[in-house]
This record gives structure tokens, sequence and C-alpha cells, in this order.
């Protein structure tokens, strides 16, 4: 047989060269699956994001009518089934990663009856991922993002005293340790104005007063923003609007090139599948 020959009417990349290895093992199916799982990990962790969103008691986000349903019972209430589901399906997806290991894992080497069960298993997340895919990005473009209750809710609890503490550290030169204890025992009082902070200064590190060093009620109002906590955030990997954008727009362009790649993997599919056509007719005639 000409493997080469057989390999380019089949469509395929090239050749496993050890026949052994091609025979006996199914690594495509498990790098596959693995794939797929950790692929539906994340929109398992996206989704339950957006049932917590959904919530009455949270309201970040409204779901549109067509990925959601009414209770049975409770004609007032909006489930977000799809989002439900697709965490259902995440699940199945790990269980024909696990079927398709269990089966391979005690197998001799050389092709084994065994593996006829683990093609089904492939199918069955490959299927199940797709539709998921394609389900949370058409739920995720029709949503409905409430982005001014997002802010109001992003500097409760005392979310950004951190930023406070860092900004001890870099406009007062003083030492980090010392600016987590103040902020903290400012917390414990119950707020973070100045008088609070200027209080805990002088209970943290004696003699210390941060009034007289120059801190404003100003100046705090400003840095416990949540905007300003974000922006200031500039760093490659940061939150901060210029950088997500940039970050975006590098996805987009990787997305563009990896659709290029899979059109013309199903341009050539398409091309031996017509050429593997014709080389039969050829054969029978």
């Amino acid at each position: 047989m000409d493997r080469e020959y057989t390999a380019s009417l089949l469509g395929f990349d090239g050749l496993l060269e050890n026949s052994m290895d091609a025979v006996a093992t199914r690594d495509f199916a498990l790098e596959v699956l693995a794939d797929l799982s950790i692929h539906m990990a994340n929109t398992s962790r996206l989704c339950e994001e957006l049932v917590i969103w959904s919530t009455s008691f949270v309201k970040f986000v409204e779901m549109d009518d067509t990925y959601c349903s009414t209770s049975s019972i409770m004609p007032q209430k909006k489930n977000p089934d799809t989002a439900e589901i697709m965490r259902a399906k995440t699940g199945t997806v790990f269980g024909s990663l696990a079927a398709a290991f269990t089966i391979t894992k005690g197998l001799p080497m050389s092709y084994n009856r065994d593996l006829q069960e683990l093609t089904p298993n492939l199918w069955r997340g490959v299927h199940s991922a797709g539709i998921s895919t394609w389900v949370l990005l058409g739920m995720l473009e029709t949503a409905k993002f409430d982005t001014k209750r997002m802010r109001e809710e992003a500097g409760k609890g005392f979310s950004t005293a951190t930023e406070l503490a860092d900004t001890l550290v870099r406009s007062y030169d003083i030492p980090f340790r010392t600016a987590h204890s103040i902020v903290g025992r400012a917390v414990q009082k119950g707020s973070l104005t100045l008088a609070t902070l200027d209080k805990a200064a002088a209970e943290v590190a004696p003699g210390t007063s941060l009034k007289k060093m120059g801190l404003t009620q100003k100046e705090i109002s400003e840095v416990l923003d949540a905007g300003y906590s974000v922006a200031i955030r500039d760093i490659i990997g940061g939150p901060a609007p210029k950088v997500t954008k940039k970050a975006i727009a590098a996805r987009r362009k990787q997305a563009d090139k990896d659709s290029e790649l899979i059109r013309e993997k199903f341009k050539n599919l398409r091309s031996t599948t017509t050429k593997l056509t014709e080389t039969a007719r050829r054969l029978v005639a």
C-alpha cells in the first residue's frame, strides 16, 4: 500500500509513521475531548455567573426570553434555562472524556474491539460542546447588562480599600504592611474617611498623621471610586478599559486567523472528497 497516496486521498495532513501507534492509540480522541472539557468547564463557570447575575437580588443582567422560560408553578419567575442546561452539558462532555480514558487505559497494544465504544463518546462530546457554544454565543449577544447597577454595587463592601492602601504607599511613602493595617483598622471603625483613617494611623503608628502628611478627603473619595481603581491598573492583563479594548482587538484578530484556518481545512476536505469520489468512479467504471 502506498500510504502517502492513501493519506492524500483521505485529506490527511500527514502520516503516523509508527503503524502500531496508528492502529492502537486513540490520542486524537482523548486530546479533542480533553480540549472540549476545558472549554466546557469555562463555559459552565460563565453560565454560573450569568445565572447568579440574573437573579432578582443581583439584577446585573437580563437574559433574552428566547433563552429563558417561566417556572412551572411561579408565573412571575424567569428561569435562565439554557445557562443551567449548559452547566449540565459540561458533565456530559466530562463523562465522554472519562469514558474514553477508561476504555483505552487497560488495552494491550494493537487494535481491540473495545475501541468501538470510544467513538460514540467522541461524537457525543463534540456534539454537546458544539451546540453549547452556539447557544452561549446567542445568549451573550442578546443579554442586556445593567452597567449602572454594576457600578453602584462595585464599590460596596470596601472593595476598593486595597487601592487606598496602595495610594498610601505610593504617595506618602508608608510601608505596605503599615498602610494595610491603617486601612484595615479604619474599616473596623466602619468608614474610610479622613477622620477615621487619621485616627487609625495614630493607633497603628503612633505619631503618624495622614492629614498632616497631605492626605485629603477629596483624594480618598477619588481613590475609593471603583472606576479609578479599575482604570489605574493599566498593565498587560489589567482591567483598565484601554487595556481590555486592546486585548479584545488582539483576540478578534486571532479569531479571524483561526476562522481562516478552519475555512481552509474545510476547503481542502471538500476538494479531497471530490478527488476521492472521482478516483472511486474511475476504478468501478
